[in-house]
């Protein structure tokens, strides 16, 4: 450290003058990949998970893949009507790269199918029907025949259950006849959507924002008071949630750093009593950061979910480098040395303990690398990024601006001893009471090897409700899309299966229903569709039956039935239910559900799932995907099979599959770290006991209570190895280097700057806590556990053990060094 402290002294000010100018660059790199955040469930999944290539592949075919869906409330249902009859009129309008369609009712779709439903009705139902005319003509002749009336024969009336035929049929068209006026709307017509398709080319979160301000500047231009006075108008869809996700993490992101900044420079102040000493930590420590978002421009290129809130982590653990460092200077400036020799001490004294905890801390983060999950693997490679650059801004720029600033005579020639309170008890604490600490540090570890049996697959969050933006559920987007769903009374978002070949659609679709009655009840599976099925099969066999009953049924014969007997035949008999149609002819709004973007028809099967809250619980989930993607398989070999839905399946197994694998290796990693380091069997137990009761509390506050791991908070786990080592080195090291001392003495020289340090990490976590995405609050949630539970085993439970032992000790020795004097006592 002699070479790095004389090149510090001698170039101070040229280092100050190239960190700033790195930290400008990185700035610069850094507003760059802020501004490039993506909240898509599928940037946290690797590139090459199925769901995310088929989702590619489908956004790349399709016209349209998302909605907007306006919501309108009103007791009125005219003007309600009205106003959604003129704002479809006005949507209509957009541009294209703004709106690909729009959806409100289908009237004309009905009126399309209504006059070709014998079309739809089964060759054989026809004939039977057919049939029973025929008999029915030849019943009505004998019965009036004079030559037959005197007749003593009992002819049997032919008989033919039509309202069970009509039933049949009717069934299939229930989920669409239903809507009041064909309007998408509630059975009382209080509630009615209106959905705006938007543009595949424009699916990104500016295309969202621009579709959302076009529908709601229409709305506010004709002014739903106009219509009705208590007409509301609501937004929710694939569309709302994005623009509502991506927006409350930006809020999220500026007020969590915003506060952990004030917050820990408020401490850091209150703790070293020196404006000049708190700038020169915050500005190594900005400099750290923006040159770790920097870098990160270039290795990851933007921030998803998970990454974004890396800014306040990075500078809640970046800045214990920093503080252990001037904490240390600042104790050798209280001893009246000159301020070259305490900065020579201070990196000296600090340097192997605060290496190995930026190096385990890292090593946590780094483990994360290892995981094809991009959610763990963005979050490693910044903390893994940001523990390196700001333990060597630390180590460099801190110095060298103390050098800068004392040469300026800025920099205070005495500063007053601080007396730590919180320190002082906690030391007092564990001078006095130390197996009292020891029984209760047992009971905790009792407690929490108890429920480690508990670790099975349920510990995994499957709502991932639970997981979203709080006020989105409580007040916006997903609170509205609620009433949707009870306008259409089904899934609106359906799995999209796109096979390459065209032959393979009705193969895959059949494969598809085959699974759905293979596994009875317990399918999630609820419809699949194919443009065929809007076109009947035999339409020619059909027609020509309908035309031999035309024949059947003159008008005098007509004429002779009943009211409702003259409608069943007129409906039978439509017009234009002679008439054979191909689905070239098929309504518009039908088409665009089949219509890939090179115009292509039909080669596209969607798979309905069910509306369940079961289908929310992972494991059936996982199930569901499996069995559409098994079936499809079946017939096509890794036909695309797209949706939300299997982007969330997948993202559960990755969990599973990564989340273990960091786990293990950051363990492994953390604890060869300090074996290598310190080659010192004490220091290395000490360590690791620190290191294991850490994380074992927490384990049990996650499995005796209940608490649910997800794609976020799981990251809690690993990092807390790096974490729980951290504090216990820095303890042990000092007491390592002056033993004769005791561990109370160590404790209270380092366990202030120790509990600072604790203090800025549990701020950085901290921060998430007032988040509106609960997945975020969940995270922050563990990690705080987790970070307590780690200083709580470095600063009092292993400082107990070992002053417990010391006293134990000493007390034998002075027991065997007067032999004596125990005799006569006895």
């Amino acid at each position: 450290m002699n070479g790095i402290t004389r090149f510090l002294l001698k170039n101070a000010f040229a280092v100050v003058l190239v960190g700033f100018a790195l930290s400008s660059v990185g700035a610069y790199y850094s507003f760059h990949l802020f501004s490039n955040l993506r909240t898509d469930i599928e940037e946290l999944l690797p590139t090459d998970a199925r769901s995310v290539l088929d989702l590619k592949e489908v956004r790349g075919r399709l016209e349209s893949t998302n909605n907007l869906s306006v919501v309108m409330f009103s007791s009125h249902p005219e003007g309600s009507k009205r106003f959604v009859d003129d704002l479809a009129a006005e949507v209509k309008k957009l541009p294209s790269d703004v709106s690909s369609g729009v959806e409100y009712k289908i009237n004309e779709e009905l009126a399309f199918f209504n006059d070709r439903k014998s079309l739809f009705v089964q060759l054989s139902d026809l004939k039977r029907i057919k049939n029973y005319i025929r008999a029915k003509i030849n019943y009505e002749v004998q019965l009036y025949n004079p030559l037959t009336i005197f007749q003593e024969v009992n002819t049997p009336e032919p008989r033919l259950d039509l309202r069970a035929i009509q039933k049949k049929y009717e069934g299939q068209a229930d989920s669409y006849s239903r809507f009041p006026d064909a309007y998408y709307a509630s059975t009382d017509e209080k509630i009615r959507v209106l959905l705006v398709n938007q543009p595949g080319q424009s699916s990104g979160i500016e295309g969202a924002k621009n579709l959302k301000k076009s529908v709601s500047d229409l709305v506010a231009k004709l002014d739903p008071k106009k219509y009705a006075p208590d007409l509301a108008v609501r937004y929710t869809g694939g569309v709302a949630d994005m623009i509502e996700e991506h927006e409350a993490l930006i809020e999220d992101l500026a007020l969590s750093t915003v506060v952990v900044c004030f917050l820990v420079m408020v401490a850091m102040l209150i703790y070293f009593r020196s404006i000049i000493g708190t700038f020169a930590l915050f500005a190594s420590l900005f400099a750290g950061t923006l040159m770790t978002f920097g870098l990160g421009f270039f290795e990851v290129g933007y921030l998803n979910a998970n990454s974004a809130f890396m800014g306040s982590i990075v500078i809640g653990n970046g800045i214990n480098f920093g503080i252990i460092l001037l904490a240390r200077f600042m104790e050798e400036r209280r001893k009246h040395k000159g301020t070259p020799r305490s900065i020579a001490i201070a990196l000296e004294k600090t340097f192997s303990a605060t290496i190995v905890a930026a190096l385990a801390a890292g090593l946590s983060y780094g483990s994360l690398i290892l995981t094809s999950f991009r959610g763990f693997r963005q979050f490693g490679i910044i903390g893994f990024t940001g523990m390196v650059f700001c333990w060597i801004a630390a180590y460099t720029l801190l110095p060298a601006l103390l050098i800068v600033f004392y040469r300026m005579g800025l920099l205070r020639k005495a500063v007053k001893p601080h007396k730590g309170i919180v320190i002082h008890l906690v030391s007092s604490m564990v001078k006095r009471f130390p197996k009292w600490i020891l029984f209760m540090t047992a009971g905790l570890t009792i407690f929490s090897l108890a429920g480690l049996p508990r670790i099975d697959a349920s510990m995994i969050e499957t709502d991932m409700g639970k997981l979203r933006n709080r006020h989105s559920a409580e007040s916006g987007s997903v609170h509205w899309s609620t009433f949707v769903d009870q306008v259409f009374q089904r899934y609106l978002s359906p799995l999209v299966v796109l096979p390459k070949e065209n032959k393979n659609v009705p193969l895959i679709a059949e494969a598809v229903r085959e699974a759905k009655a293979a596994a009875g009840e317990k399918s999630f599976i609820v419809k699949v569709s194919t443009i065929a099925d809007f076109v009947p099969s035999q339409q020619v066999e059909k027609i020509k039956t309908l035309n031999e009953i035309s024949r059947m049924l003159p008008q005098k014969l007509l004429s002779r039935l009943s009211p409702q007997e003259q409608k069943q035949v007129k409906d039978l008999l439509s017009p234009k239910s002679f008439k054979r149609f191909t689905e070239n002819d098929l309504p518009e709004l039908v088409k665009s559900k089949f219509r890939e973007r090179d115009g292509t028809l039909g080669k596209l099967v969607l798979v309905e799932p069910s509306l369940s809250p079961e289908l929310s619980k992972s494991d059936n989930l996982i199930q569901f995907v499996h069995e559409v993607r098994e079936a499809v398989d079946k017939v096509e070999p890794g036909a695309a099979v797209a949706g939300t839905l299997p982007v969330t399946s997948d993202m559960f197994e990755s969990i599973v599959k990564d989340g273990p694998k960091a786990t293990l290796f950051a363990f492994i990693a953390v604890f060869l770290l300090i074996v290598i380091l310190f080659r010192d069997f004490m220091t290395v137990a000490q360590c690791s006991f620190a290191l294991l009761m850490g994380v074992l509390w927490i384990l049990g506050f996650i499995l005796n209570f209940h608490e649910k791991i997800n794609f976020l908070n799981f990251i809690a786990l690993p990092i807390t190895f790096g974490i729980g080592v951290d504090y216990g080195v820095n303890i042990f090291q000092r007491y390592r280097m002056e033993k004769q001392k005791g561990i109370i003495h160590a404790l209270e020289q380092t366990g202030g700057a120790v509990l600072l340090a604790s203090f800025t990490t549990v701020t950085g976590y901290g921060s998430l806590l007032i988040a509106s995405n609960q997945a975020f609050v969940s995270f922050g949630k563990l990690a705080v556990l987790g970070e307590f539970s780690c200083v709580i085993a470095a600063v009092i439970s292993l400082p107990a053990l070992i002053w417990y032992l010391q006293q134990k000790k000493a007390k034998h020795e002075r027991t065997l060094a007067n032999p004596v004097r125990n005799e006569n006592m006895v």
